[in-house]
């Protein structure tokens, strides 16, 4: 690489900042918004109890308008600014890509997720790291679905947020959980997803090509289990990680020595 190592530690430094400081804005934005809900909640209940005098009652389900999910200011805030190419996100030049081959029913992909990847995401920030995620769903039907779902995100550039979401709405295993419904609130959750669109998608034959070169990949590599990683040179043999725990500095410590070998 043409910066120095100093060069590197001091992108990753801002990108740090850059997440804190859009994590305490999101934070004064939940706790404006909290305040405002109060307020709201209050003036609905007096209106309902003016209707339901007037009229004697009304058994129509409640109407809850901008409601949310769980962790998608997170996943909106951590990926703002970062380009994506369908399943893949960061600077296609960057020097170091990882490759993740995850389920998502699968909960240490979801712990990866939580624990691990918001670090990473410092040096996609940074240009030094480019992820790609490969979507192996072996664990039921339900890993199917959302594996399609997802897919149809990355159609629009819109994966990364997808997945985070999803991980932080996980239900129990092949519980039949992955409904459309719960679909459609995780694609809600993203900014800028055509959900409509995507549902659309999910049954389009590249989508299903995508899911089978996934899994062939991730069985050529001689994995058996999820999160499996790769990481490498872009463009050049990327070799497994191999990891003892999901801390985050097994991953960046391989990613360093990586980004020195192409000094």
């Amino acid at each position: 690489m043409a910066d120095s190592t100093d060069t590197r530690k001091e992108r990753r430094a801002a990108a740090r900042e850059e997440r804190d400081r859009a994590a305490e804005a999101s934070r004064q934005r939940q706790r404006q918004r909290i305040w405002l809900l109060g307020g709201a909640l209050a003036l609905a209940a007096v209106v309902v109890v003016a209707i339901a005098l007037a009229t004697g009652g009304d058994d129509r389900p409640e109407v809850r308008s901008g409601e949310t999910i769980a962790g998608q200011t997170e996943a909106n805030e951590r990926f703002a600014g970062i380009a994506q190419d369908g399943i893949s996100v960061g600077d296609p030049r960057a020097p170091v890509t990882l490759v993740e081959f995850a389920d998502l029913q699968c909960p240490f992909c979801r712990d990866y997720t939580q624990q691990v990847m918001p670090a990473l995401v410092d040096y996609v920030r940074a240009g030094d790291l480019r992820m790609v995620f490969q979507n192996v769903a072996f664990i039921g039907t339900d890993s199917a679905r959302g594996a399609q779902m997802a897919a149809a995100a990355g159609r629009q550039d819109k994966l990364w947020q997808f997945i985070d979401i999803f991980y932080a709405n996980q239900g129990e295993e092949n519980s039949g959980y992955v409904t459309d419904d719960f679909l459609r609130r995780v694609g809600g959750g993203v900014e800028g997803l055509d959900v409509d669109r995507a549902m659309d998608d999910r049954g389009l034959p590249e989508i299903q090509r995508q899911l089978d070169e996934a899994q062939t990949e991730w069985q050529s590599a001689g994995f058996t289990g999820t999160p499996s990683f790769l990481v490498g040179p872009t463009g050049g043999r990327l070799d497994a990680l191999e990891i003892q725990s999901f801390d985050a500095g097994e991953f960046t410590g391989a990613i360093d020595r990586a980004l020195a070998q192409q000094r």
